[in-house]
């Protein structure tokens, strides 16, 4: 339990809003960490020398914007925070969360070679039917699975994608570079979906749930379709994040999706 902390009650800041950011910060740097139980609200009390009232008041609003849920017989936990990322800048998923000072990981459902459909094809713009490399797997962060990603690469880039190659750590980019493939751009889209049978299965999900889908076709440096990858992330695991600028040059504004 931490010390005793005076909050200043002379600020015009009201005392539950600097209590609210004062939890939230604790949050962030990992001092109450997710799925965690926070101290109650006597305890809470008690550290801050502030209300009943106060306290409830804090906790009320984090627990409204998602920072904090409270279980019958348990207390108060840390929620599961949403991991940001940017869409106007070219990453792979290992390379967001390294930035943000996470651990990515995976597990290897398969890597084999299949017939492109006739969506895949015309993604990769290759004939239908035509070899291609599908990597299928769970993509973690900090150890928690977040989203199932399946990933197709053309079979005509002048090598063979083997199952050996890839591990819990590889990255899909860092492979592609590695063999000589300079990656240029990449076009996505983002949706919300109901998780499928199939992909419920897969995320060990308990029942139907919205889930961020997102597709994307990854170009090299001449605008050669590379990959093509169908992602789709936990809902509350996620969140996008959009800087609009306007055409005009009048202003601009952030969104988070």
């Amino acid at each position: 339990m931490e010390q005793s902390i005076r909050l200043d009650k002379d600020s015009k800041v009201p005392i539950h809003q600097q209590l609210y950011s004062y939890i939230k910060e604790r949050i962030a740097d990992g001092f109450y960490k997710e799925n965690e139980i926070i101290p109650s609200e006597k305890e809470m009390q008690e550290m801050f020398e502030v209300s009943r009232i106060t306290v409830r008041r804090a906790i009320s609003d984090l627990e409204h914007d998602g920072y904090l849920i409270k279980r019958k017989g348990r207390g108060t936990i840390v929620c599961p925070q949403k991991k940001e990322r940017d869409m106007s800048v070219f990453n792979s998923f290992s390379g967001d969360a390294k930035v943000k000072g996470d651990k990515p990981g995976s597990i290897i459902l398969h890597c084999k070679e299949v017939e492109a459909s006739v969506k895949i094809a015309e993604m990769l713009q290759v004939e239908t039917g035509e070899k291609v490399y599908s990597l299928k797997r769970l993509r973690l962060l900090n150890g928690r699975i977040i989203a199932l990603n399946e990933t197709y690469v053309s079979g005509r880039l002048g090598f063979a994608l083997r199952g050996e190659d890839f591990d819990s750590t590889t990255s899909l980019y860092e492979y592609l570079e590695q063999h000589g493939i300079v990656l240029g751009s990449a076009d996505e889209t983002v949706e919300a979906k109901m998780a499928t049978s199939e992909i419920r299965r897969e995320l060990f999900l308990e029942e139907s749930k919205p889930l961020v889908y997102k597709e994307r076709v990854t170009y090299d440096m001449n605008g050669r379709p590379v990959e093509f990858s169908e992602n789709s992330y936990l809902s509350d695991s996620y969140k996008y994040y959009i800087h609009i600028t306007n055409v005009r040059g009048e202003g601009n504004t952030g969104e988070k999706v």
